[in-house]
């Protein structure tokens, strides 16, 4: 629905007592006209407002209110073009502001505006309504100015009358004056200076004598309008020179220029066209953003409420008229397949009456970029810009077009196109070229004849044999002395999960067995493991990758999945690429657990976060620590504020009796504080005196005091503690029973329990066993069986193995070993 008014008259109204015909257009919703029967229009009076009032109208509760009924009511059909028209005519009596509506009776959409049917501004207003007296309707004789220029504002007034006129902007009062008013109306000149860029506000405030008035007015009327100014001084226009159609992969020359011969910097952009319709990107234009309309800030009161008969309305507001309108603006490597054409030179300086050259080079692309100039000069502080749209073709251009990725095993057709725009090529062949993962499965070339300029498709059959992540199509075509190419980057993945398969075998001293095992999945992409240990197998590899590979990031997530790998080199004989893995994994652990440090010492759950994690920092820290004493260098003053924080939360903990007490966390955390050298005793003692203390925090603190020296204490906790746990509270841990049992372990070997091989036992076999297991089950886990692997370091084991007819020997230097067969 579309609402069309006739051409406005002086000061944007319309006069009385003349037919004004207004055009109307219904539109389906795809923007074709249709007819409509039936149409209707509302015409409503809107009472005058104080024109001081913020805030927008809501003409829609308007037209609803219960109270206010249409002036007028028609109905009117549309044509076939959806084409129809009404007049309207309001009498002088009913001058004033009026608000037209009309409503598609099938669509339910209605249109509208708000207008005023006035003779003369300055008529006397009847005193039937006295709100409109009380606003100053006054207006410009242009909306935007030049610098040099006068404006003429004019004014109704009356001849005895006194009018102050103030010229005001974001920050000051420009110019203020006393003129003597005219009966009618009043016009002052003003000229307009660069002070008074981007826009300014006159403001009028007209007094009647309070002894004596003309008429039935307040004695004090006010308004405001905003005037826009131009200054040409502060305005570049940067020019651009070059081709109407350019060649990708051949170099063109951007001439670039000031109309007027001015000095600038500037910049120089080129991107697609295609690329800056999707993010609906602009030519920035700094002349707009610099000279944006600014909002009054000027405050304004008067004292002529107090005055006996002359209220009209409080003008103590900050009026915030203008604005800018910007509001209305709208980890491993994987394949590119839409490589965006940008082009990014400068900043240069140009000269006054200069002009300069640049080369440029677009890479294989074909469709249409854009060129834009931004330009700057901050002496005289003017800017401005300049874009230009050209096309980019050659002779002989090609498309293939391929899916996003591709699976292992997959059979696909290459689709390709090819673009003749000159009807000299007639014979052309088209070749394909693929990588290692893809096999062409008929002939890579194939020949083309275009009788007359166009286009022409091929297809080719690819198969992908195996996945082995980034893959090539390079896809080229000559004709003559003319060739075009098109490079396509896709990603090959295996869609199937990663499986893994364990066999476990005892070995006796001095004894040779065979094991028989056959490979499954995807060709290069399977491998197995032969890990051998003293100790019962915990399938290190299997819950390690676990660990590595979960894809979130937390900060006990990111802790268990390095923590475990501390230990790797010790128990592992590993290669020097592993080594290095490993250790690159453990400083980028390191460096990301330093962003959840929060400005209290202590580390939040996410990094961001403005909470603190009690247990994920003591978790953290734990980890630091140990990586502190493996020789790994710890982020700056990390150390020592996440110890700060501990002391501070271990003195301030309190126990909780009959409900959770969180002594597990307070006896963690004295733990690492004490491993950390930073033991806290009279937080030890105090939780030692818990009578209500949990089974699992018992152990922690038995720890504790072992790091501490005090064996006497420590043993103590531990013989009142059992060995087995029937419940599970760990929620606020996030952990589990094993985990728990894992922490049992740890205790028990600094105090060197005749019973920790037989309860290590229980904890790998849980390890190697298919049961699933938390991030950090899993890591303390492998934590705790590690820390056993170097205590018992002294039973090393020396095995020969045969793979197919190598016979390798693996050294006696470590208690398990492990090769990739």
């Amino acid at each position: 629905m579309g609402l069309q008014s006739p051409k406005e008259g002086y000061y944007g109204s319309y006069p009385t007592k003349v037919n004004h015909q207004f055009q109307v257009v219904t539109l389906t919703k795809e923007g074709k006209p249709i007819a409509r029967k039936n149409v209707e229009v509302k015409v409503y009076k809107i009472e005058w407002r104080w024109w001081w009032n913020s805030g927008n109208d809501n003409l829609s509760t308007y037209s609803s209110d219960q109270y206010h009924r249409p002036h007028k009511t028609m109905i009117l059909n549309t044509d076939a073009n959806g084409k129809g028209k009404f007049t309207l005519n309001i009498p002088k009596s009913e001058r004033g502001r009026y608000l037209i509506r009309v409503i598609d009776p099938v669509s339910n959409h209605a249109t509208g505006r708000t207008l005023y049917f006035y003779d003369n501004w300055w008529d006397n207003i009847s005193s039937e309504n006295k709100e409109a007296a009380k606003m100053l309707i006054f207006n410009s004789d242009k909306k935007i100015y030049q610098v040099g220029e006068t404006a003429k504002i004019t004014f109704p007034s009356a001849q005895i009358s006194k009018a102050l006129i103030t010229l005001e902007n974001a920050s000051e009062v420009i110019r203020h004056q006393w003129i003597n008013t005219q009966r009618g109306k009043t016009t002052v000149s003003l000229p307009i200076t660069a002070k008074m860029a981007p826009n300014f506000f006159v403001s009028i405030s007209l007094l009647q004598p309070h002894a004596k008035v003309e008429n039935d007015l307040p004695i004090r009327l006010y308004g405001t309008i905003p005037i826009r100014v131009e200054d040409p001084s502060k305005r570049l226009e940067p020019q651009i020179l070059m081709p109407e159609v350019l060649e990708p992969e051949k170099e063109f020359e951007v001439i670039v220029s000031e109309k007027h011969q001015k000095a600038m910097t500037y910049t120089i952009a080129i991107a697609e066209e295609g690329l800056l319709d999707l993010t609906r990107f602009k030519t920035p234009n700094p002349h707009h953003t610099f000279n944006a309309s600014e909002a009054l800030g000027v405050r304004t009161w008067d004292v002529y409420d107090n005055v006996v008969g002359a209220y009209a309305g409080s003008v103590d507001q900050v009026f915030a008229i203008g604005g800018d309108g910007s509001s209305s603006k709208g980890k491993n490597k994987k394949a590119n397949r839409f490589k965006p054409v940008v082009k990014y030179l400068g900043p240069f300086s140009l000269k006054s009456g200069e002009n300069a050259k640049h080369t440029v080079k677009l890479p294989n692309y074909i469709g249409s970029v854009r060129a834009m100039v931004v330009a700057g000069n901050s002496a005289t502080e003017a800017y401005g810009n300049v874009e230009k749209t050209v096309k980019v073709k050659k002779p002989l251009m090609i498309l293939a077009s391929l899916p996003r990725k591709l699976s292992t095993g997959e059979k696909v057709t290459l689709p390709v196109t090819v673009f003749a725009t000159d009807e000299k090529i007639k014979d052309v062949t088209v070749t394909v070229e693929t990588s290692d993962g893809i096999q062409i499965l008929d002939s890579k070339t194939s020949p083309l004849h275009f009788d007359t300029d166009g286009e022409k498709m091929v297809f080719f059959h690819l198969n992908v044999k195996k996945a082995n992540g980034l893959n090539h199509i390079k896809v080229s075509a000559k004709s003559g002395s003319h060739t075009a190419k098109y490079h396509v980057e896709i990603d090959v993945v295996n869609p199937n999960p990663i499986t893994s398969k364990v066999m476990n075998k005892t070995l006796k001293k001095n004894q040779q067995i065979t094991i028989d095992f056959s490979t499954f999945g995807v060709e290069g992409t399977n491998e197995a493991v032969l890990q051998l240990s003293s100790m019962p197998p915990i399938d290190f590899d299997r819950r390690l990758d676990y660990l590595i590979r979960y894809p979130h990031g937390c900060v006990e997530q990111t802790t268990s999945s390095v923590f475990p790998q501390l230990y790797l080199t010790d128990l592992f004989d590993l290669s020097s690429q592993k080594k290095d893995e490993i250790e690159a994994n453990i400083r980028r652990g390191i460096k990301r657990l330093g962003f959840f440090q929060r400005p209290n010492g202590g580390l939040s759950y996410w990094i961001g976060e403005g909470s603190t994690n009690d247990w994920g920092s003591t978790y953290a820290g734990h980890f630091m620590i140990e990586a502190e004493k493996k020789g790994y260098v710890l982020p700056f003053a990390f150390k020592s504020n996440w110890v700060r924080y501990q002391k501070r939360v271990a003195r301030n903990w309190r126990p909780n009796k009959g409900g959770y007490s969180g002594d597990l966390l307070q006896a963690y955390r004295l733990y690492t504080l004490a491993l950390s050298g930073n033991a806290d005793l009279g937080a030890m003692n105090r939780l030692r005196e818990f009578d209500e203390l949990s089974n699992a925090a018992k152990w922690r603190l038995a720890a504790a005091y072992a790091l501490v020296g005090q064996q006497q204490a420590s043993r103590e906790l531990a013989n009142t503690a059992a060995i087995q746990f029937l419940d599970n509270h760990c929620r606020y841990s996030y952990g589990s029973i094993t985990r728990n049992k894992a922490m049992v372990l740890e205790t028990m070997l600094l105090l060197e329990d005749s019973r920790t091989f037989e309860f290590a036992k229980s904890i790998a076999k849980e390890l190697s066993s298919d049961q699933w297991m938390s991030t950090q089950t899993t890591a303390y886990s492998l934590l705790a069986m590690g820390k056993l692997m170097l205590k018992n370091g002294g039973k090393s084991i020396q095995v020969d193995y045969n793979f197919g007819s190598t016979i390798i020997f693996m050294g006696k230097d470590s208690n398990l070993r492990e090769r990739i067969v």
